[in-house]
């Protein structure tokens, strides 16, 4: 492999002021268009051709498809969208600030270096396609940090590839499974009645309750790698207005993570049975409220593992020590359709805190390991 070539196509400064230039449209949820637009014009302009996938009102995806014959697909794939900016920050979290070899700045690490590093990868593929045979997809999707709208979108549009790497920050413990998320809403419904007479009504206050005292008698899926946990969000009754009635409503939202082998429908029977032995006068109604997130795990012995493996020692000179991170998208294209899937991208910290940073140098490593992946897969 010619190694100039990697190292001129995956320049570090460039890679930080491609990053500083995303990092300066704001894209919180919901306002990603502008971010898209610029994503996009950079693109074009670097002799690509995006195109925009309808994922919300004036929030499309963002997408460069390269067909370069018969051969595997591969998705590159990152988040634009960011979360709220917290307080603290010692500057303008939109104005990236470098300091020495760090960029700091909102969604500078999450995860606008990653989508920075998967564009620098796509244009230096789409020079040097005597290297491969295939189909490489890159996608900017929007959302992440809310529906993940633009993930879903995507999938809805019939994607079909057979490997991705989501370029999420994960350059110490490039990460093969996540676990799960399911939101579920218990609603209770009782009977109103005067609270000078309580035993006239069925108190649905009380009656959640005892639903919450007893949640931990529930078990929690076990995996080797992957950790189930379960927490209240909210228990809400009654109403707002001070009124000396019995609570003929509650609600209750339970926040659970799950490992493979449990699911949305196992979670809700498990609660359900709870719900029945309570013996309640009470009646409770379970539902799976959005956003739903399957867990995944991608076997180390996966050949696409291993593809990956060989690139990152070839940057790092280490074998990989593999992690498990929280949900994402990743989710989506691992859990929902199977695909063998990785999640890797520049080192950095402070995510969803004030001052969150990207090693810069680590933009550029993140290029090369996409660009020695993608030459060993797509052939």
């Amino acid at each position: 492999m010619d190694e100039t070539w990697l190292w001129e196509a995956s320049d570090a400064e460039e890679g930080a002021a491609l990053t500083a230039h995303l990092v300066a449209e704001r894209s919180y949820p919901g306002e990603e268009g502008a971010v898209q637009r610029a994503i996009a014009t950079w693109l074009a302009a670097n002799g690509l051709r995006p195109e925009l996938q309808a994922a919300a009102d004036h929030r499309p995806n963002v997408l460069v498809r390269l067909d370069n014959g018969v051969g595997p697909t591969l998705l590159l794939t990152g988040h634009v969208d960011t979360v709220l900016a917290v307080e603290g920050w010692s500057s303008d979290p939109w104005v990236a600030r470098r300091i020495g070899g760090r960029l700091y700045g909102l969604g500078a690490c999450d995860m606008k270096a990653g989508v920075a590093a998967a564009m620098l990868a796509t244009r230096a593929l789409g020079r040097r396609r005597n290297l491969w045979r295939g189909t490489l997809l890159f996608a900017a999707v929007v959302d992440e940090e809310a529906y993940s709208i633009g993930a879903r979108a995507l999938i809805a549009s019939g994607l079909a590839v057979d490997a991705c790497v989501v370029t999420e920050s994960s350059w110490e413990h490039p990460c093969l499974g996540s676990v799960g998320k399911v939101l579920v809403r218990v609603d209770v419904a009782g009977k109103a009645a005067h609270a000078s007479w309580p035993a006239a009504g069925v108190n649905a206050a009380v009656e959640a309750a005892r639903f919450v005292a007893r949640l931990d008698e529930l078990p929690l899926g076990s995996h080797p790698r992957l950790t189930a946990t379960r927490c209240v969000l909210s228990v809400h009754s009654g109403s707002e207005q001070y009124v000396i009635t019995v609570p003929e409503r509650a609600r209750i939202l339970v926040n659970r993570m799950i490992v493979p082998g449990e699911d949305g429908e196992s979670v809700l029977r498990e609660m359900r049975t709870l719900g029945a032995a309570l013996d309640s006068p009470a009646t409770f109604g379970f539902a799976v409220d959005p956003p739903y997130y399957p867990p995944w795990e991608t076997d180390s012995g996966h050949p696409f593992a291993g593809a990956f493996a060989r690139a990152y020692a070839a940057e790092l000179g280490r074998a990989p020590a593999w992690g498990y991170t929280g949900f994402g998208d990743a989710n989506l294209f691992a859990g929902e359709l199977g695909i063998p899937t990785i999640q890797f991208g520049p080192h950095g910290a402070n995510f969803h805190q004030a001052d969150e940073w990207v090693d810069v140098s680590s933009i550029g490593g993140t290029v090369r390991v996409l660009l020695r992946l993608a030459l060993d897969v797509l052939r």
